[in-house]
């Protein structure tokens, strides 16, 4: 029963290396390679996110040491720009030797100008891990809020998604987009086993500084081995949603630009033929220049946790950001502010256990030399929840600090950066690097996350 995840763990990384060798042949096309090479000594006030009232074990203070060898490859050509990267990462905890584990992670990104007109952004990752270390080394500021199990444990994950962007006349762009998760528990560990896809296609109008639209959804999930919220096992459960959003986007000045969103989804509970309709909306301010990017934002909408195999319907605030603290940029700021507060939906689509999240994650970056980043890191997450029992979300708080170094060779200025989708009207905060300037070129796809 083992083995039929260890064969789901090559897919997505075959269809990523695939993807990455769907290039025109060209002499300038050789990629550029980097060795990478982190290591952390830190400590934790709960290395199992152990259960504030006991209930899933004793909470465990420990030191830990956590080293991380990667490599990264790149492609950049000018009509296309592309990422893949292998990261290991081995976590000893020395006063909780059940916490201690690996993990491995497999990330692809690439972008690709079709025509004049067109542009595809393609994206994937793989990662085999102990759950803990989902919580404990997420990336700050990776944007990344949401309830998780306690405990320790065993499990594959993997997603991929795709956004294609259609230039239609002067002042007029449509996109479609689409994603794909998977979650499966390895090695005996108990956990829902859920799968995900998602679609989305919009069309907006610009004016010079604003831009209007609409953008149709639909998600359809499916979960097994899962527990109703009194902790009773449950059926196969089968959910989809369908809806849509009025967009309106706005630049203010060189750097700032919002967008704001509003409209309606259905959810249907197809294993009990119940559902129910809800408002989903959402507004953000985002900053970006070529060196850092934040943002500030807010969401009312239906989410599945496909870790949990659980959807809740939550109000989402987050505050994230990379930023440069000096002129050249060798000192540097990164953190994440999130707080999200929810109702668990029932198999009946009835609004039950509630359930809130606040991560703040915040990381300080010195570029001693071309090759060596020193940090200090500091993260503090804080759960609470109805529920009484695993796999349903439950009530922690762990702290974490820690101290380490990075080391890039080449260093990170001689490789193409990764694409980054513009979301402002005007599109100057597109991310190109290595390919033809977006002034001269197509203009690349919005963001349709």
């Amino acid at each position: 029963m083992l083995r039929r995840p260890r064969r789901c763990r090559l897919g997505p990384a075959l269809g990523i290396v695939v993807a990455f060798g769907l290039c025109e042949r060209s002499a300038a096309a050789h990629p550029h390679l980097q060795a990478v090479g982190e290591s952390s000594l830190g400590y934790t006030d709960n290395a199992q996110a152990s259960a504030s009232n006991g209930g899933s074990g004793a909470r465990t203070q420990s030191l830990f040491w956590m080293l991380s060898p990667g490599v990264v490859a790149a492609l950049a050509q000018p009509r296309y720009l592309q990422r893949l990267a292998y990261h290991y990462e081995y976590d000893l905890y020395f006063n909780s030797g059940a916490s201690s584990g690996s993990s491995h992670r497999l990330d692809y990104r690439g972008f690709f100008e079709l025509s004049r007109r067109i542009n595809l952004v393609l994206g994937g990752n793989a990662t085999q891990s102990d759950r803990f270390s989902k919580v404990a080394f997420a990336a700050p500021g990776a944007d990344t809020v949401g309830a998780v199990p306690t405990g320790t444990g065993s499990y594959l994950a993997a997603a991929a998604d795709e956004a294609l962007a259609f230039d239609l006349a002067e002042g007029w762009r449509s996109w479609q987009s689409g994603s794909f998760v998977l979650q499966r528990p390895l090695f005996g560990t108990e956990a829902p086993h859920s799968t995900g896809v998602a679609a989305r296609w919009g069309i907006e109008r610009t004016f010079f500084e604003d831009a209007v639209g609409v953008e149709a959804r639909g998600d359809y999930t499916w979960v097994t081995h899962t527990v109703a919220v009194d902790s009773t096992p449950l059926a196969n459960q089968r959910q989809a949603s369908a809806g849509g959003v009025a967009l309106w986007r706005h630049d203010w000045g060189r750097y700032l630009t919002s967008s704001a969103e509003a409209g309606a989804m259905r959810v249907q509970r197809l294993s009990t033929e119940r559902g129910f309709w809800t408002p989903v909306g959402a507004a953000t301010l985002a900053y970006a220049t070529e060196d850092g990017e934040a943002e500030a934002g807010y969401a009312h909408t239906i989410t599945t946790n496909a870790l949990l195999g659980q959807t809740l319907l939550v109000d989402d605030f987050r505050l994230r950001g990379t930023v440069p603290l000096t002129k050249k940029g060798e000192l540097g700021l990164a953190g994440t502010l999130g707080y999200q507060r929810g109702r668990l939906l029932d198999e009946y689509a009835e609004l039950a256990t509630r359930v809130s999240v606040m991560l703040a994650d915040v990381s300080l970056d010195w570029q001693a030399t071309k090759l060596l980043a020193l940090g200090v890191r500091y993260q503090h997450i804080r759960q609470k929840s109805g529920a009484s029992a695993p796999p349903l979300p439950v009530s922690f708080v762990q702290n974490n600090i820690l101290v380490g170094a990075t080391f890039r060779f080449p260093p990170e200025k001689d490789m193409p950066r990764a694409y980054r989708s513009p979301r402002r009207v005007d599109r100057s905060d597109e991310l190109r690097e290595g390919m033809q300037p977006a002034a001269q070129g197509p203009r690349g796809p919005a963001d349709t996350r």
